[in-house]
């Protein structure tokens, strides 16, 4: 059980929280339906057995690609090629290097959230709503004045409203000279659960509003929950967007999608979300995950520059038992020479100017 996380057994079993919290939208269909099959029939609540195969089913059905899956004979899966981006195996690309003779790009994201306090159903998750306040109130605070000691910039994956309700954290964001990037308007809503319109919405409000408080331009995007549905890549190239993390756990590296945006690395294993709130994993863990992934991509970036994303929930890692291992993991990076503390659009321009034919 993620820590901190109490699963309420009632018929109102599923909300917005619980969605984000299960991480993959397959999980996610397996919940409700589990929930709808249980209010229908109570004598026969599905045990969490029941529940992980619903959710093992529904991962049959792709999601994003906007077309049938491929079938032949006997109605058998013939596989479906990717859509939104070409394979490039590593050992035949052209050889990428990062500005001063980096070896790593170090791509701290800090995901500054707001949930709403009642969910769809006008429920209150009492439980988890104040842990994330934590977050913004205490433990963000934390961490910028370990960055800002360290010189250390970052990309705030910002939820939009955080702008409207919090603006004291955004003009220290911009004292500090981080970059924002496109995190939905708030992260009770998940764009794979809501339509391609709607979801093209947000993603011109969330910018909008982003733009409008900060003053700067919205470069990147990551998707509460990772989520994305069919049209939301052209949403975000439409709304001026140059980069998805949505897609980054596929590289160590930027790449290009065809439409014109371009993939940033963004990984869900270096993750504290993940690996600290799911997964019950000790901070001293976490820490020494991230020195492990350093030293591996420190010794392959000689021959092919690297991106190592850190992902922060500042609820999480800024706590005070907490921030101490994430500061002696950077302070152990930054022991080492040809490192690249990069926000995400400084990345994305060294990487086209580097792959510039």
């Amino acid at each position: 059980m993620a820590e901190g996380k109490q699963i309420q057994n009632n018929e109102a079993a599923v909300t917005r929280r619980d969605v984000v919290q299960v991480g993959t939208a397959a999980a996610v269909a397996g919940l409700i339906a589990a929930s709808a099959a249980a209010a229908q029939t109570p004598a026969a609540t599905p045990s969490g057995q029941q529940m992980a195969q619903n959710a093992s089913n529904s991962a049959a059905t792709p999601q994003g690609a906007g077309t049938a899956t491929p079938r032949g004979q006997n109605n058998i899966r013939t596989g479906e090629q990717q859509p939104f981006y070409d394979y490039s195996p590593l050992p035949k690309r052209p050889k990428l290097k990062w500005p001063n003779g980096a070896r790593v790009a170090v791509f701290i994201v800090p995901n500054v959230e707001h949930w709403d306090v009642h969910d769809d159903k006008g429920q209150m998750d009492v439980r988890n709503l104040p842990r994330n306040d934590y977050g913004l109130r205490v433990a963000v605070w934390r961490l910028m004045e370990a960055f800002t000691e360290r010189r250390i910039p970052t990309t705030i994956a910002l939820n939009a409203s955080v702008c409207r309700f919090y603006p004291e954290l955004i003009e220290a964001f911009k004292a500090r000279g981080d970059e924002l990037m496109g995190h939905g308007i708030t992260n009770s809503e998940r764009l794979n659960l809501v339509s391609p319109e709607q979801g093209g919405a947000i993603v011109r409000q969330a910018v909008d509003m982003i733009r409008a408080a900060s003053g700067q331009r919205v470069r990147g995007w990551l998707g509460p929950g990772l989520a994305e549905n069919d049209g939301t890549l052209d949403a975000l190239k439409a709304a001026g967007v140059e980069y998805v993390c949505d897609w980054g756990p596929a590289d160590d590296q930027p790449f290009p999608m065809k439409n014109g945006l371009h993939v940033m690395p963004y990984w869900v294993d270096i993750n504290d979300l993940g690996l600290i709130d799911r997964q019950g994993t000790p901070a001293s863990v976490f820490a020494s995950y991230i020195v492990d992934a350093f030293d591996t991509l420190y010794r392959e970036g000689g021959d092919q520059a690297r991106v190592l994303p850190i992902a922060l929930h500042p609820f999480l890692t800024g706590a005070p038992h907490r921030a101490p291992h994430l500061i002696k993991a950077l302070d152990y990076i930054r022991g080492h020479e040809h490192v690249w503390f990069a926000r995400g659009g400084e990345i994305l321009d060294a990487y086209k100017a580097a792959t510039r034919t």
